[in-house]
């Protein structure tokens, strides 16, 4: 295209223009947030839910029974991991404690406290973590360990992507999913590689009850990150909001594999093996 004075507008151009306007319009929208936070996210009363979901009468599992987290809140980093010389009782060395840390607290952390490492070092760092968590000997030692693996799925090595999804959770939490939807169509198309994004796109998809494109990114997501353990509990969600029973079994098994603390999937592999075993009677 071209403009009155002859410009050529290419179609990346276009992206960068329609992205800074969605950042213009989030820094209005943030000027009083607070009110928007007060209740959980509904799904859209407009959207048809597929006809197998719950045969027995029973309505579509909540997403936000299982991915408890308050996405509202900053998360902080397992320092001791790469300070292998802090020791307990030293400065940054003390277990994160999400339930119970005042929000003074965690707002205290500045990002030259939290030793990320870099984007090319993601991979191997959440690998170990991976194995960490599988080996804790209890709930109360995998905290810190999931802590530091939910905080790394957010670290992308760009900050607008940075940005874009810290951005994208918010609205998601205020209920505002058409523009979250926006910042995330936005978030994929720039940073496709990242899990993260893709998974955050599947839960706001799940909130507006659109299950088929929630279940082909939560398959994007773990195509990228095999042990997304949220994007594993997820689509167990989604498989079960379809009557998939099965499929939903097996997916809640293999985030259970992967970190053995989700207390919600646990639950739900309970009452599925009795399910699903009852219908192979």
């Amino acid at each position: 295209m071209r403009t009155s004075r002859g410009v050529r507008l290419s179609l990346r151009n276009a992206s960068v223009f329609r992205l800074a306007a969605l950042l213009f319009c989030a820094s209005f929208y943030f000027a009083s947030p607070a009110a928007s936070f007060e209740s959980e996210p509904e799904t859209p009363a407009d959207v048809e839910e597929p006809a197998d979901v719950a045969p027995d009468g029973i309505g579509a599992p909540s997403i936000e029974t299982f991915p408890s987290e308050d996405l509202t809140e900053p998360r902080q980093f397992d320092r001791g991991l790469f300070r292998p010389d802090l020791k307990p009782g030293d400065e940054g060395a003390t277990e994160p404690q999400p339930a119970g840390e005042s929000k003074e607290d965690r707002l205290g952390a500045t990002p030259d406290d939290l030793p990320l490492p870099s984007p090319a070092e993601k991979p191997k760092v959440l690998g170990q973590l991976y194995v960490q968590l599988g080996k804790a000997k209890d709930a109360e030692a995998a905290v810190p360990i999931m802590t530091d693996i939910e905080t790394l799925w957010r670290v992308t090595g760009s900050p607008t992507v940075d940005l874009l999804i810290g951005r994208a959770e918010l609205f998601t939490k205020g209920k505002d999913l058409d523009l979250a939807l926006q910042i995330l169509d936005a978030t994929v198309a720039m940073a496709p590689e990242e899990a993260e994004a893709w998974y955050l796109r599947a839960k706001v998809y799940y909130l507006q009850s659109k299950y088929d494109l929630a279940l082909a990114d939560l398959k994007r997501a773990l195509d990228r990150d095999p042990k997304h353990y949220r994007a594993l509990e997820d689509l167990g969600l989604v498989y079960d909001a379809f009557g998939r029973k099965p499929d939903a079994l097996e997916a809640y098994r293999k985030a259970l594999a992967v970190n053995p603390f989700l207390k919600d999937a646990g639950l739900a592999v309970q009452f599925l093996e009795k399910e699903v075993g009852a219908r192979n009677l």
